[in-house]
């Protein structure tokens, strides 16, 4: 129970850091804010004592300070409707509505563009592990095109990013990774479970359903998941089995 209250807390303080930033997130249909740090629908993300943000068209970096200062230090322009940043390892994952954008870093205070996997028209949330990214692409007015899927990137070649799978969903949205289990929000269908240990074949084992899934944060063994009107936490001590803790709304 401490630990749940300590990562509510941590999320009030982060959705106030976000609104600062103007990081909400376009086509959430105004329902749910941006989730902050770690979540895949999340417009900044903190990596070592940098803070990186994207607006529209630009990733912007910040260098941390003590007492929370924040010094700008460089801009990037990465093009027309970017839509989410991810860490993972030294690099940056972001979503647009046309890519994924993958930049290193190896300047922590200038990233450099690596290489991009183009896709069809929507909004794409992002999250990797290994030598892989998760991608999730959504019809809709505000993301445009037809298709809804998740999509597995290969991308130990950043030079040569290759899809090895794809899976129809109704409505996804942000997602999250813990070990080999992939989350997936897929709207009013619900938080779909995937086992990726295999994530040229991944596999859906279950589904959590009652809410309208938005977006979700694995934080150690709670899953923070963003749902329509408010927050749902699960225990993912067993990745595989997520079971309700509790509701806040």
């Amino acid at each position: 129970m401490k630990k749940i209250l300590y990562t509510l807390t941590a999320l009030v303080l982060l959705a106030g850091f976000c609104s600062t930033l103007s990081c909400s997130k376009d086509g959430y249909n105004d329902i749910a804010p941006g989730t902050g740090t770690g979540g895949s629908l999340a417009r900044f993300t903190i990596t070592g004592n940098y803070l990186y943000a994207v607006d529209h068209n630009a990733l912007k970096t910040y260098r941390m300070g003590t007492g929370g200062s924040l010094e700008h230090v460089s801009t990037v322009i990465l093009g027309e409707d970017i839509e989410t940043i991810y860490p993972y390892q030294n690099k940056l994952f972001i979503g647009s509505r046309q890519a994924m954008y993958i930049y290193k870093l190896n300047n922590p205070e200038l990233p450099e563009f690596e290489q991009q996997a183009s896709h069809v028209r929507a909004c794409d949330p992002v999250v990797a592990k290994d030598d892989y990214a998760y991608v999730t692409v959504r019809s809709g007015a505000t993301c445009g095109g037809t298709i809804n899927a998740l999509f597995v990137y290969r991308v130990d070649n950043l030079y040569s990013p290759q899809m090895v799978s794809t899976t129809s969903l109704s409505n996804p949205q942000g997602l999250g990774i813990k070990d080999n289990t992939l989350y997936v929000c897929d709207g009013a269908m619900g938080l779909r479970i995937f086992n990726v240990s295999d994530p040229s074949d991944a596999r859906m084992t279950g589904t959590r359903a009652g809410y309208s899934f938005y977006d979700c944060i694995p934080y150690e063994d709670v899953l923070i998941c963003m749902v329509e009107g408010g927050m749902v936490l699960y225990d993912i001590s067993d990745a595989t089995d997520p079971v309700f803790v509790a509701q806040t709304f």
